[in-house]
């Protein structure tokens, strides 16, 4: 990450007082509790900063203290960061534990911190220790709601639902997925806290309040507040300016390292998820009946003919999607053949996209009724997993490429993940290749992030991992919509060219009305959630064809 001018300031100042922690006792040979010098001794060759009112050296005193405070402030930032972490994790992922961690966390934030640290350090003793688990224990609700509010949004997002459909373990998807969105949420987290610890710290040893036989800058001002002799004489200069400007400069230094202007927005960037839409619902009768046997040269017969022999690839009985008291999808049947092309296509809004995502599993078993079975495997059975294989089985395309790829792991990651049929990952990459190579992409994609790769670049990309694994099925939904015409045609072509030579099952959302009719075996037509079916299909087709005749 590339630091601005302010964060390589900081790291200056604070790597400064690390080197004195680090190195500063070997400089400094006296002890920092020896009693050898006479009492309130200007600075000089001998001792570089004076003595105290008991005659101590204060070097020597500074650069211990920075090994007591910067060391609390390192453990307490690594607990509080760990605690915000994990439980905001757990919190926004798991709907079980989040009331009683999202309770735990607004209870604790209801309560005076600053009290509550005070009470529990006065009757722990004021150990070191004591002093560290205190501060780090009370310290972690504010970024932990942060996190789990960041999580909640994350785990909508369609790259963590496929992971989960795949059988990801929770921790799996927990850190390989989520974790690394909200890195520059932990960061900030962990700077802020080592911050405040610093600063909690002195103010505590400063009121008495820490361990009386280790040194501190706190410990050091509290002494020196404590004796008369310090404001009656210039003693003051180097009892109380040294350590009081150690606390400042180590302070400042991590508000600078925790600065950054793009770290906002890339996190806001990484977080913008499309608007859904919003779509009215009409109650509207089931029309029944086989459809024409052909419209326009493409094959329309009825979809569930017994003549045709060839297996269903797809099978849809009766399924009907409701969410809430409105019906999307009123009760549909009908199949798809092993190898065959069908579209499915309708009016915006008129459930197409829900469709598609039912029959994959995408849509919760609530709000679904009837049967759906994929390659003979059923996608909503009530009380067993579903035995289908992502990725493998059947395969989605979703509409933005751009929701589908987690855009902080590269092509080449994203794909073996999905892939099962090769062991090692030179084979894994060997497959990824040359997956790419049949979109027309180089090996070089592999290396790059989602955001590197343009629309059409990407949209190949995504049928390449679609198909790397070859699957049985595959559902597209909408696969060029984001794409411009001359793009979106070569898009198409190369997806159903690649169908056709892997000897697929391609079910197909689209609006291209002309371009499905041309290259589909098969026809389904939904209106507000109802198939159409019969003449009132024929005329929705042929309208479809004089208005879009590009594809004729």
């Amino acid at each position: 990450m590339k630091l601005t001018w302010s964060q390589r300031v900081g790291v200056v100042l604070f790597g400064v007082f690390v080197l004195v922690a680090v190195f500063g006792p070997v400089v400094s040979t006296i002890s920092p509790f020896a009693i050898d010098a006479s009492r309130l001794l200007p600075p000089s060759s001998d001792y570089w900063l004076g003595t105290n009112a008991i005659g101590q050296d204060i070097f020597s005193q500074l650069v211990h203290g920075a090994r007591t405070t910067l060391y609390t402030g390192l453990m307490v930032a690594i607990i509080s960061t760990l605690i915000s972490v994990s439980l905001g994790l757990l919190a926004g992922y798991s709907r079980r534990l989040d009331p009683l961690l999202n309770g735990l966390a607004n209870m604790l934030l209801v309560l005076p911190s600053l009290l509550l640290i005070l009470i529990v350090a006065s009757f722990t003793g004021g150990g070191t220790w004591q002093l560290i688990l205190t501060l780090g224990l009370l310290t972690w609700p504010g970024y932990m709601k942060l996190i789990r509010a960041s999580v909640l949004s994350l785990k909508e997002r369609e790259f963590i639902r496929l992971a989960q459909m795949y059988h990801a373990s929770t921790g799996y998807i927990l850190f390989r997925h989520l974790l690394p969105f909200i890195w520059p949420l932990i960061r900030a987290k962990f700077v802020l806290s080592f911050g405040s610890a610093v600063a909690a710290e002195a103010s505590l040893s400063f009121l008495g309040i820490g361990d009386p036989s280790s040194v501190s800058w706190g410990k050091m001002l509290q002494d020196a507040f404590s004796r008369t002799q310090t404001f009656i004489t210039d003693a003051w200069l180097w009892m109380i300016v040294p350590p009081a400007l150690a606390i400042m400069i180590v302070t400042v230094a991590l508000a600078l390292i925790g600065e950054s202007k793009m770290t906002g927005n890339r996190f806001a960037a990484a977080l913008n998820r499309k608007a859904s839409r919003v779509v009215p619902v009409k109650e509207m009768e089931r029309k029944t009946g086989c459809e024409e046997p052909c419209v326009d040269g493409a094959a329309l017969g009825c979809h569930l003919a017994a003549d045709d022999q060839q297996p269903a690839a797809i099978v849809v009985r009766d399924l009907q999607v409701t969410y809430g008291a409105k019906t999307i999808i009123h009760p549909i049947s009908f199949e798809v053949k092993m190898g065959s092309i069908t579209s499915l296509v309708g009016e915006s809004g008129s459930g197409k996209t829900t469709m598609a995502r039912t029959i994959y599993g995408l849509v919760p078993h609530i709000s679904v009724s009837g049967t759906v079975m994929i390659d003979g495997h059923h996608i909503y059975l009530r009380d067993e997993p579903c035995t289908m294989q992502r990725w493998v089985d059947a395969a989605y395309i979703f509409q933005d490429p751009r929701n589908s790829f987690n855009p902080i792991m590269t092509i080449g990651r994203q794909f073996y993940e999905t892939m099962r049929l090769q062991s090692s990952k030179e084979q894994k990459h060997a497959a990824a290749v040359a997956a790419l190579a049949e979109v027309q992409l180089g090996a070089h994609v592999m290396n790059l992030y989602p955001h590197q790769l343009s629309g059409g670049m990407l949209s190949r990309a995504l049928i390449a991992l679609a198909l790397v694994n070859k699957p049985k099925v595959l559902i597209a939904d909408e696969p060029t919509g984001a794409l411009d015409p001359i793009v979106k045609r070569e898009v198409f072509d190369l997806l159903v060219h690649k169908v056709k030579e892997h000897h697929m099952t391609l079910l197909l959302i689209t609006h291209d009305i002309p371009a499905a009719l041309h290259i589909s075996d098969e026809m389904i037509v939904l209106q507000d959630g109802v198939q159409v079916q019969g003449e009132q299909k024929q005329l929705y087709l042929g309208q479809g064809k004089r208005l879009y005749p590009q594809y004729g």
